[in-house]
């Protein structure tokens, strides 16, 4: 060995050595910062934060989720729950640590597929721990983070099996892809986001080592299985495209539900994307070391599908908000093969400084992205619900979320915010009505003894009333029309379950 290799191999375990203590004591900061901002509430975080929160109590109370599922986030939830014992914390703390993982496995991932010993992976540490759309992930969508967790644990898994097959022993093989089954698995059960990442990745994988007959009838079956998939869950997806706006930041719409800095974020990585991928294969089709790569570029219409309708927080924001995460490793992987970073050598650790000094100082300020005075009326909710003594066999239908704050509360009694598809024993059914008044409705069940109407329809508060609800549902054929139309909105549920949430749960 020369002295010049000597003196670079000794700088990369340096280095080697000075990225992983970083890491280590990165991921705790982010973790910190993460738990901060989502203990900046009381209550569980955004609109499902009681869902989460009463699936993990259920969990600790009865050993069994109170509405089952397989989506492994809610168990995790549980899991810190139980440990910790207290549900909203367990809940928070399954939000920060995955969100931190995301962060630590984009480095890993990186790491692993850098062919130079430079700072992109740390680059895809520092870039995930200030992005608007991570962070933001702590409030609504646990599932959805630990899919990805998952998924980014299987694409490391899988890679590093790959790149070192031909000088591991038969045992470590196994036990390799052993691992990348399991979190295969566990990727499916998640989340369905990450199920399909991690299907279309696996093509790919398998796609890149074949012939191009071969990658041709893959890939004619990896489509043929996409549509099957599509016209299975078609009640759910008939709605959710549009040919514009394209990019979020188009839609007015959306800039308002979710943020103009998160709708802004998404359009930068979406226009990024695609143009690093059309960059990509326009100046590297000749290279044959880049050649394998592009089959990599399948994963931007997956990633960054162009025409989402993005005019609500449904499927289209859902999609894009799950393309960030996966996205940083992607274009960092794309930048490190068109532009050869093994000339910053000399200034490697100025720049390194430079950058952690700019986005761990982000970092500090991603708190403020969470307003808890956005999140739904918990304080009020729970004074509500309390006022509520119904039997344990009962069912009470009211409007999201507050119908899963009255479950948490209340014994873990049945709540749905649609009316009932399903029996229920006469009598056992009450509602949670909005925007009337006991009394008045009271007029209409002149039969009934004053005592005993009294225990039918009850006022709450200055908005909601308990009624049984047999007598809901004869009030409002007794009601003039335009008096029913107004009440027919998303406070008093009218309508059943869709069918693919029926058949979900079935």
């Amino acid at each position: 060995m020369t002295k010049n290799e000597t003196i670079n191999s000794t700088e990369n375990r340096n280095f080697f050595k000075f990225s992983i203590i970083f890491v280590i004591l990165y991921s705790f900061i982010i973790f910190g910062v993460r738990l901060m901002m989502l203990l900046k509430s009381d209550f569980p975080t955004g609109l499902d934060g009681f869902f989460y929160a009463l699936q993990a109590k259920s969990l600790v109370v009865n050993g069994a989720l109170e509405n089952p599922d397989h989506e492994i986030g809610y168990f995790l939830c549980g899991f810190w729950a139980k440990i910790f014992n207290n549900v909203f914390l367990g809940v928070k703390i399954q939000a920060a640590l995955s969100s931190t993982l995301i962060s630590v496995l984009i480095f890993i991932l990186l790491k692993i597929i850098s062919q130079e010993k430079n700072i992109i992976p740390i680059l895809g540490l520092l870039i995930s721990s200030v992005s608007v759309g991570i962070t933001l992930f702590n409030i609504n969508y646990i599932n959805n983070q630990t899919g990805l967790v998952f998924f980014l644990s299987y694409c490391t898994a899988l890679i590093y099996l790959l790149q070192n097959a031909g000088r591991f022993s038969k045992i470590k093989k196994n036990l390799l892809l052993l691992l990348c089954t399991i979190l295969l698995v566990l990727s499916g059960l998640s989340h369905l986001v990450s199920a399909a990442y991690a299907f279309i990745f696996t093509a790919i994988i398998l796609i890149r080592k074949l012939k191009i007959r071969n990658q041709i009838i893959l890939l004619t079956l990896a489509c043929l299985c996409s549509v099957l998939l599509f016209f299975n869950q078609l009640p759910r997806f008939q709605s959710v495209f549009s040919l514009t706006p394209v990019l979020p930041c188009f839609s007015p719409v959306l800039m308002n539900l979710a943020g103009k800095a998160m709708c802004i974020e998404m359009s930068v990585y979406f226009v990024l994307t695609w143009c690093l991928g059309l960059f990509f294969f326009i100046n590297k089709h000749k290279d044959q070391n880049c050649k394998k790569d592009f089959a990599f570029l399948l994963l931007i219409p997956v990633m960054f599908f162009p025409f989402w309708k993005l005019d609500e927080l449904d499927m289209g924001y859902r999609m894009l908000l799950n393309a960030i995460p996966v996205s940083i490793p992607f274009n960092l992987y794309i930048i490190s093969k068109i532009f050869d970073f093994s000339k910053i050598k000399k200034s490697k650790y100025a720049t390194l400084v430079l950058f952690i000094t700019i986005f761990t100082t982000g970092l500090f300020f991603t708190p403020k992205l969470y307003n808890p005075k956005k999140d739904p009326p918990w304080k009020y909710y729970k004074s509500v619900v309390e006022k509520i003594d119904l039997p344990d066999d009962s069912l009470l239908i009211a409007h999201l979320p507050i119908n899963h704050v009255y479950t948490y509360y209340c014994n873990l009694r049945d709540g749905l915010n649609y009316e009932a598809d399903f029996y229920v024993p006469e009598g056992k059914t009450w509602r949670l009505a909005y925007g009337t008044n006991a009394s008045y409705l009271q007029q209409f069940f002149g039969e009934f003894e004053e005592e005993e109407l009294n225990q039918l329809i009850m006022q709450l508060n200055g908005e909601y009333v308990l009624i049984r609800e047999d007598l809901w549902q004869r009030y409002l054929k007794y009601e003039e029309d335009d008096i029913v139309d107004s009440l027919m909105n998303f406070y008093n549920p009218h309508t059943l379950r869709p069918e693919f949430i029926r058949k979900h749960e079935n």
